[in-house]
């Protein structure tokens, strides 16, 4: 069963959790295997839960005993329900079950989202059985830019401004209804993004758009677009080139990024290492 963790429990389970997360038979995403994640990363965001009104950490209890808790948040203007932590160390089918049911009674008509590591075949498992409609299945890589050197790009590479974005908004409306950053939500926080596009003339042929934060310990490569989702290897490695070279000069520390298949091979060559494999499941609740 499923009960709301109360903050004077919190010290009492938060380093079970975290060393839950620490195994991907057990843990959701974002993972905390990536060596660059901390404990006091995983302390930090969860207690951010007892502060927040769209946040909550559920305790997973059988038989009396504690084997986990998952810390959601919830986006009601988006109708949208995601979690920050999901550790279990027994009964995980059952857990992913318990909250599904739990979100439906809660939030009718959002979109849950959950993401695993892909070696986490229980809660795979188990969200295939529930009806969840797989959207992602990617590579984890990661970055180190402390030992990363700035390499020359290939190609006519531009900074997206404000006065520019039209240029990249062109492009990724391929994507509106496919991602939740769409053209309109990262329009409405552009000074949290850096995009970069690949001109073919005064058309974007390629784009790589990267969520920046203030602390520049770690930012996230969020999408990479190619006109009709044609992948080009040339323009792929030159925009993640540009993205690498960029967070390198500005002093971020990692840069993690999310292939596919067919671009694995080019992150790795661009000087990303490879933390694991990740899938991602949507329920319209």
């Amino acid at each position: 069963m499923l009960r709301k963790l109360e903050e004077s429990e919190f010290d009492q389970y938060v380093d079970f959790a975290y060393a839950l997360a620490l195994d991907t038979t057990k843990s959701g995403y974002p993972t905390y295997t990536d060596g660059i994640k901390t404990r006091k990363n995983f302390i930090d965001r969860s207690r951010k839960a007892l502060e927040r009104d769209n946040e909550e950490i559920l305790l997973y209890e059988s038989s009396g005993k504690v084997l986990g808790w998952i810390h959601y948040y919830f986006l009601a203007s988006d109708r949208y329900v995601d979690t920050c932590s999901f550790c279990i160390q027994e009964g995980m089918g059952e857990a992913v079950a318990e909250f599904t049911a739990f979100a439906r009674e809660r939030f009718p008509g959002s979109d849950l989202y959950l993401g695993f590591p892909k070696e986490n075949t229980e809660a795979v498992a188990a969200l295939e059985a529930l009806g969840f409609e797989q959207i992602e299945a990617d590579w984890n890589n990661a970055a180190d830019l402390e030992r990363y050197s700035l390499t020359p790009v290939q190609g006519n590479i531009r900074l997206i401004t404000r006065d520019t974005f039209p240029i990249f908004a062109a492009l990724h409306q391929q994507e509106d209804g496919n991602m939740y950053w769409d053209n309109e939500h990262i329009r409405a926080d552009l000074d949290g993004w850096r995009i970069f596009v690949s001109m073919k003339g005064e058309t974007a042929v390629g784009a790589i758009y990267t969520r920046v934060f203030a602390d520049k310990k770690m930012e996230e490569v969020f999408g990479v677009d190619f006109p009709n989702g044609i992948y080009d290897g040339e323009t792929y490695r030159a925009l993640v080139t540009a993205a690498l070279n960029d967070e390198k000069r500005r002093g971020v520390r990692h840069l993690v990024l999310f292939a596919a298949d067919e671009t694995q091979a080019d992150t790795l060559r661009c000087g990303f290492r490879c933390v694991g494999q990740y899938v991602c499941y949507k329920l319209r609740l």
